[in-house]
């Protein structure tokens, strides 16, 4: 299997989040011509995303696709595991994330370099992450350690990068993002799992790189 990925990509970080717990290691591939916008991604990948996986002549784009595909092929250890009720909790916790959070603070990432801030967008951006952030602290399982309960899911591979980079932006940009005591005990024990941490520790460097080259660093 192939992967394409990007190193910055949340969700990139996010599958190869998936595939760390899985014990399988893909072939890591950047974008052909140096960029997910090169047209020979984009004959391979429609619609121009990443990550993507190829596996023989199947292609496949999307996050939680990739995620759920690799969960039927290779079914232990399940991240939909459980009852039907936790493996929906994994599956809305996961797009929680995917249309709601990182979207937030993606909104941000215009906001790095000081010359093109504004406050108003700002101040837009912290309203929406926080209320996301709200939502995230009453869905977690309440006892854990991972997000629906004993073991991780779909839903533990989603978050890390995003809070990782949210955390990066904040002190830039003045923000004080509200984690509650069950997100911050959630966030520990996911720091804990060398599995994420294989993928979390380089992802966090990345980031650094990234945010130092718009600050001028």
């Amino acid at each position: 299997m192939i992967l394409y990925w990007s190193p910055l990509s949340s969700y990139s970080a996010k599958v190869r989040i998936a595939f760390a717990l899985k014990r399988l290691m893909p072939e890591l591939r950047q974008p052909p011509d140096g960029s997910y916008r090169s047209a020979a991604y984009r004959a391979m990948v429609p619609l121009g995303t990443v990550p993507a996986l190829v596996d023989g002549d199947l292609v496949l784009s999307e996050s939680d696709t990739i995620i759920e595909y690799l969960d039927d092929r290779f079914p232990s250890p399940s991240l939909l595991p459980g009852t039907a009720r936790e493996r929906a909790q994994a599956r809305y916790l996961s797009r929680l994330h995917d249309l709601h959070l990182e979207p937030a603070v993606r909104g941000l990432f215009g906001q790095v370099t000081p010359a093109t801030r504004q406050a108003a967008t700002i101040e837009t951006q912290a309203a929406s992450i926080a209320s996301r952030l709200a939502t995230l602290e009453t869905a977690l399982h309440p006892d854990g350690p991972y997000a629906v309960g004993a073991a991780p899911t779909l839903a533990d591979c989603a978050f890390p990068a995003t809070l990782t980079i949210l955390g990066a932006l904040a002190p830039v940009l003045g923000l004080r993002p509200d984690l509650g005591a069950r997100t911050r005990r959630w966030r520990a024990a996911l720091a804990r799992d060398p599995r994420i941490e294989s993928v979390m520790e380089p992802y966090r460097d990345e980031v650094a790189r990234w945010l130092q080259s718009k600050l001028g660093g």
